[in-house]
This record gives structure tokens, sequence and C-alpha cells, in this order.
């Protein structure tokens, strides 16, 4: 059974029938995302989504930042930043790819991914939001892609993604200028579906809202979350061909019957969890 578990990164609490919440934890330092988020992260995750029994998760962050981006320190320090020579050059590109794979575990992640930002997104904590499924925010907050602004190009993901999550010419904008988007902007370009007046409420409204999706079947969430994630990488046909073998691999007769008959007497609805996955390849 999951417990709740701590580092100097983040915070995950596990709060009730498949709730995960993490929170990012270093506010003194506007939760920059050091060199050892990189590794702790995914593991964290992954050990969430093999143990089936998370259903719903809310990132969120300690103090008035969500997250300043990249500990720029990393540069400086890590042997991994520098481009000298073409060894130095390859040990990069599969440090940036590892780096990648680090959020992309949330795409991957057998239950949907909800972000609650408060005040500044930004660099690779907007690479961070774009790979949740949808993004609540305080009326405060603001998102940017900083890397712009510090002489470099975006690398973990955002320069992908935005493109599906707002207009593209929007995106393109904010890539090339470094510009500032608003909460209030955010929201009208889709990029927030929910604003709050304050931090307090904005945690109160993710974590709701997960109970909310942890009250469905499970198995016909996860089904959601990877036809949609597919759609958003392939055609049409291509999509309505995966979505049609994958709804003939997971529908539930027993789930139908029992949200049916949940919804007409006003009860709530109880479903199995996922399975446990990826004992076979865990260390004796």
């Amino acid at each position: 059974m999951l417990t709740n578990q701590s580092n100097e990164y983040f915070n995950i609490n596990i709060i009730d029938n498949g709730v995960a919440h993490l929170q990012l934890s270093c506010p003194e330092k506007a939760n920059r995302l050091t060199l050892g988020f990189w590794k702790r992260f995914p593991e964290a995750i992954e050990q969430l989504s093999r143990s089936g029994e998370v259903r719903a998760m809310v990132i969120s962050a300690q103090g008035n930042t969500f997250c300043g981006g990249l500990d720029l320190q990393i540069f400086a320090s890590s042997k991994e930043a520098n481009t000298a020579n073409p060894n130095e050059r390859e040990s990069m590109q599969f440090s940036l790819l590892q780096m990648q794979e680090a959020i992309n575990v949330l795409e991957r992640a057998r239950f949907p991914v909800i972000a609650a930002v408060q005040g500044a997104c930004l660099g690779a904590g907007f690479d961070l939001i774009a790979t949740c499924d949808f993004c609540f925010a305080t009326e405060n907050a603001k998102f940017r892609i900083e890397e712009t602004n510090i002489g470099m190009m975006a690398d973990l993901g955002i320069l992908q993604r935005l493109q599906h999550l707002i207009p593209g010419g929007m995106a393109r904008y904010l890539a090339l200028t470094g510009d500032t988007l608003s909460a209030a902007q955010a929201h009208d370009l889709g990029l927030v579906v929910k604003v709050f007046p304050s931090t307090e409420t904005l945690i109160e409204g993710a974590l709701e809202t997960a109970r909310r999706i942890a009250d469905r079947p499970p198995v016909a969430i996860n089904g959601i979350k990877r036809a949609m994630i597919y759609s958003r990488d392939h055609g049409v046909y291509e999509s309505l061909q995966q979505i049609a073998l994958l709804q003939a691999s997971i529908f539930s007769r027993q789930d139908i019957l029992c949200s049916v008959q949940a919804k007409a007497t006003g009860t709530k609805s109880e479903f199995q969890n996922l399975s446990e996955v990826g004992k076979a390849f865990d260390e004796p």
C-alpha cells in the first residue's frame, strides 16, 4: 500500500479514494528544479503509476511561486552543460533526453494529473505543467517561456506541446519573445481551465476535481487519457482505429451497470483499482 513520502524536492500525500497530492517543497528557492529533482521525480511518479492505487493526482507548490524554472547552477556545475567537443555534445544530448523523459512520465501515468499553479510558472515549470492533463491557476499566476530570455531555446517539451494547448500563433509569439502570459489570458486561450482567487481555493478546487475523477471507473479514465494523447499525435482515422481496439480491450459491463445504478439511486459507486504492474522488473 502506498504511503506518504517526502524529500528535499517535493512531498507526496495520499489523501483518500486514490487521490495523490504532490507539492514542490523548496519555496525559499522559488521551487526551481535542481539536478536531484530530475532523478527523484520520475521514480516517484512511476511508483504511483505502477501501484494502480492512484486514480488522480494534483501537482501544486509551496510558497508564492509555483516554479522559477530550472536551477541555473546546473549550467555552472554540471559537466553535461559542456559542449566543446563531440563527446561532450553527445553527453549533453543524452542528458536532455533523460530530463525530457523525467516529465514525460506525467503523460504516461495511468491516472490524470491536474496542475494547480499559483504565482510564477517559468521555464521548466511551464514544461512540467504542459504535460499535465489540465491546469487550474490563481488570479496572480503567470506563465513564461523563460529560456528565450536567457539566450537559449526551450528543450524540454513546451515548444512541442504548447501549440496543441493554445493557438499556434500565440504559442510561437510566446516562444519567440519570452513575453509573460497572465492567468486571465491563459484562461481565455484555454491553457488554464479555471481561475481561483487564492492559493487555498485553488488547492481545494483541484483536490475536489481530483476526487470527482477518482469516483469514476479507473480503467475507463485511463482509457480516456490514453486515447486523447494518442489522438493529439495521430490522424483522425488512426485515432479512431486505436480507440476501437482500446475500447474492446477495456470495456466493462460491470462498471457501466454500477455507474447507472449509482446515478439512479444517488449513491456512490465502488470501482476496482487498476492492477499493480511492473513487479516482475523490480530488483529482488
